[in-house]
């Protein structure tokens, strides 16, 4: 081979080297860019979700102290007294900036508990039975709608759904199951409060004996202590006046206090769960659990 096309040869190996450092050296850089790029993203939607939260966390804090003054002024008077029967409508609070914020509380013990740790033995043994007669005529969505995790033992029978009920008197009633629900579908859909009282009668009506009586005690509610507080935010301005822009809404405890007599007997306790909502025309309160 001669010297010149040895030279030759030698540049365009070296030329041909230089070429791929090159693109190599392009991969890596863009690699590192898209690297960055990346990382910056997810710093960018980690702020974004701690700003969310860390509002969402005192917008929560502030409609509670707002709802526990608000139940201050009621002088104790049943919650099912002073809500609007329809929505649960309790208040509206206009803020600085013109838009108004609307509060709704409602009944949200009407869930099947499905945790049973720290109850009596027989509440144990019966709310095994229910989730067991729950699981056995609902699909793994409906069963986990019908359920939560917390709050009181006892089922609201006013908000239960006729599943829920259709588990819970099976329960109670054994083979009168049927003919105690029809007595208690007599009450169930009214506005008031159900009371001690009418649950006495239902049982006398249906036949019960004193010990399904006292299950019946035990596995419905007549003083509901679980809510829900949905929150409706309007705009006051712009071209969106007047019109839900936000719904927050979480689960609460209110319980009432027989030992306070010279005030509100209402106690507010903190928000088990509190997270934003999607705008439309209606919603599951089991979002919430």
């Amino acid at each position: 081979m001669s010297t010149d096309r040895l030279i030759t040869t030698q540049r365009s190996s070296r030329r041909a080297f230089a070429f791929v450092m090159v693109i190599l050296l392009m991969i890596v850089v863009s690699l590192g860019i898209g690297l960055a790029m990346a990382r910056f993203s997810a710093q960018s939607k980690s702020v974004s979700r701690q700003v969310s939260k860390y509002q969402e966390h005192h917008l929560g804090r502030g409609l509670q102290e707002a709802i526990a003054a608000w139940l201050r002024q009621q002088n104790g008077r049943d919650l099912h007294e002073v809500l609007e029967p329809e929505s649960g409508h309790a208040m509206d609070i206009v803020l600085a900036d013109g838009s108004e914020v609307s509060v709704f509380l409602r009944d949200a013990q009407g869930a099947a508990l499905s945790n049973l740790t720290n109850l009596s033995d027989l509440e144990i043994e019966e709310g095994g039975l229910i989730l067991r007669n729950l699981a056995a005529t609902t699909s793994e969505k409906q069963y986990l709608q019908e359920t939560r995790p917390f709050g009181p033992f006892s089922i609201s029978i006013a908000s239960a759904s006729d599943r829920v009920l259709d588990a819970s008197a099976r329960v109670i009633a054994g083979s009168l199951a049927d003919r105690f629900l029809a007595e208690l579908d007599s009450i169930r859909y009214n506005d008031e409060a159900i009371s001690r009282t009418e649950l006495t009668r239902i049982a006398t009506a249906s036949g019960l004996d004193s010990d399904q009586r006292a299950a019946m005690f035990r596995v419905l509610a007549t003083d509901i202590e679980l809510w829900a507080v949905i929150i409706e935010v309007r705009a006051g301005s712009g071209l969106n006046q007047g019109q839900t822009i936000a719904r927050y809404g979480g689960v609460t405890q209110i319980r009432l206090s027989s030992s306070n007599r010279s005030g509100n007997p209402m106690q507010l306790g903190a928000f088990i769960t509190w997270r934003e909502l999607e705008l439309g025309d209606s919603f599951d309160l089991s979002q919430l659990y």
